[in-house]
């Protein structure tokens, strides 16, 4: 029995990069970092069930854009029901690679990630899958464009560094979240 809740909780986690759904005080500590004061274009990755993307569009500003990337449409009814619930906001829905999408330089001036970077393949050069997603995560933001990152373990710091060229602006510890949560806040 507890073999088998081990296994599954194992594989969520190497599926999906979580156990459960973000917590209140997960969402609140990215989504807290964007001045949703303006207009923003804002691409969302890997959005679940829709924890951030739920709370992203109630603060963004009719004029702001949100392009939601997420890789298994299983979770596209969560996210069409919040599309919607709010007709009035600009709300993309994407199923498939978020490579696609950050293939135009200075695009966005927001990238929250729900991707679980400790899975992917160790960044031991330019050519590894790591490398080029984060590669493209700072391709894609506009200068002064803020990339945000959460993980359950404090890795990948280094990697990102290295490639935004900078040590991180800030890392927050969320304890309240199952798992708890370090939040990743990077500008370009």
């Amino acid at each position: 029995m507890a073999i088998n809740f081990y296994r599954k909780i194992k594989r969520s986690i190497q599926e999906d990069g979580l156990i459960v759904s973000s917590s209140v005080f997960l969402v609140n500590s990215m989504v807290g970092k964007i001045d949703f004061g303006r207009a923003l274009r804002i691409l969302e990755i890997g959005s679940g069930k829709g924890p951030f993307t739920r709370e992203i569009i109630r603060r963004m500003s009719p004029d702001s854009q949100l392009d939601v990337c997420e890789i298994k449409s299983e979770y596209n009814p969560w996210i069409e029901e919040l599309m919607a619930q709010h007709p009035d906001k600009q709300v993309t829905l994407y199923n498939g690679c978020v490579t696609e999408l950050l293939n135009n330089a200075d695009y966005y001036d927001v990238i929250v990630s729900s991707l679980p970077l400790k899975n992917f393949e160790r960044m031991k050069d330019q050519n590894a899958f790591l490398y080029r997603i984060i590669q493209g995560f700072r391709f894609a933001l506009k200068d002064g464009g803020i990339y945000l990152q959460y993980q359950y373990f404090r890795s990948n710091k280094a990697d990102i560094e290295t490639v935004f060229g900078k040590v991180m602006d800030e890392v927050d510890f969320v304890p309240l979240n199952i798992l708890p949560a370090f939040v990743y806040s990077m500008t370009k």
